[in-house]
């Protein structure tokens, strides 16, 4: 645009931009950062996703440590065997869409291998279980990864093939179990409480405090970053790790829920955490990445989410259990490894940068 150009021109152009999402940071009395929308999204997330859906997380997983209690009676029915893999798949929803924000206690507490270490190990499994040991809360925290958490909850109340019965549940594997459920319980609530503001050394305060005085993160730029990369991770994740490797070894041992074929509701669910985080909402819908991308980009955001919808559209026309859609549906499976990759395509190469470049 040259200094011929007519004013009135200009201003129409700059109108018609900024209805496409355009937004010039350079626009003379505009500014490219809202910090209070920032802080917003930021608090928002907190409440929104990990202190709610881990709540629902601890939740579930107190219920499934009761039911397996119900079947230790020595009477217990397939109902009540049915009720523990019911709530064993809820509490995977809650967890898996937790994926999505990876960050804080979950990890530097060492809390997801705890839980949800795969594949089962058999072999040692079954030594376990072939030992004098007492199944206590101390043991089973002293197992390696692979030996507690909801894989091997799922093993002994599913079967091999799905299909155990209630009759079929050993009394030394109801004692395993309910060592195992009662340490999942254990860490879920400790989950809970370690994002809870009232708690000590809460993780809300150290993330909600991003850019003043946070021990963690000194701005906000370094927490909305934050988010974006452990969306960006969970993607990478399902893509090329939960599905892909399993795909290019054709290996169905590999897969993440086998035994309770959970494993296609794991890897959606795991989209759709990332997808609760772009809109800022579970239960209850707030302030999210999705309303500081519209303040500025209206076409970006529009990407993202059909990035996000397509992700999770090619995940749904997988409709075998994962383990035999790897031979028998190979398109519909390289298809949707293809779209989470699109879709973490663009959150590394269009919303990271568009959150360092409106953030601070």
């Amino acid at each position: 645009m040259t200094m011929k150009t007519n004013y009135l021109n200009m201003l129409f152009i700059s109108a018609v931009l900024l209805s496409f999402g355009g937004c010039d940071d350079d626009n003379e009395g505009g500014s490219s950062v809202n910090e209070t929308l920032n802080a917003q999204v930021i608090n928002d997330f907190s409440s929104t996703l990990p202190q709610t859906v881990y709540s629902d997380l601890a939740s579930k997983t107190s219920t499934l440590y009761d039911q397996v209690l119900a079947l230790e009676a020595g009477d217990a029915t397939n109902a009540e065997l049915e009720a523990a893999r019911t709530t064993w798949k809820q509490a995977r929803e809650a967890w898996e869409q937790s994926e999505a924000f990876l960050f804080g206690p979950v990890s530097t507490d060492n809390i997801d291998p705890r839980i949800d270490t795969w594949p089962v190990n058999f072999t040692d499994l079954e030594a376990q279980l072939a030992s004098p040991a007492a199944f206590t809360e101390e043991y089973i925290n002293d197992l390696e990864d692979a030996l507690k958490g909801f894989h091997p909850i799922e093993y002994l109340i599913f079967g091999e093939n799905g299909d155990k019965a209630a009759a079929d549940i050993t009394d030394r594997e109801i004692e395993y179990l309910k060592g195992l459920a009662l340490n999942l319980k254990t860490l879920t609530a400790d989950l809970k409480v370690s994002w809870t503001p009232t708690a000590s050394g809460n993780y809300h305060t150290a993330f909600t405090t991003a850019g003043e005085g946070s021990s963690v993160y000194p701005t906000q730029q370094s927490a909305l970053e934050e988010l974006v990369n452990a969306m960006i991770g969970i993607c990478d994740e399902v893509a090329n790790g939960k599905i892909d490797e399993v795909f290019v070894a054709q290996d169905p041992t590999l897969e993440e829920s086998p035994f309770a074929q959970n494993s296609m509701k794991d890897f959606t669910n795991n989209i759709k955490g990332v997808k609760n985080v772009y809109l800022g909402k579970y239960a209850a819908d707030a302030k999210g990445l999705e309303d500081l991308v519209k303040e500025f980009n209206l076409q970006l955001d529009s990407n993202v989410k059909l990035k996000l919808d397509a992700a999770i559209a090619a995940l749904g026309t997988v409709t075998q259990p994962f383990g035999e859609a790897i031979i028998s549906q190979p398109i519909q499976v390289q298809n949707a490894v293809d779209a989470i990759n699109d879709l973490k395509q663009i959150l590394e190469d269009e919303l990271l940068p568009f959150v360092r470049e409106h953030s601070k």
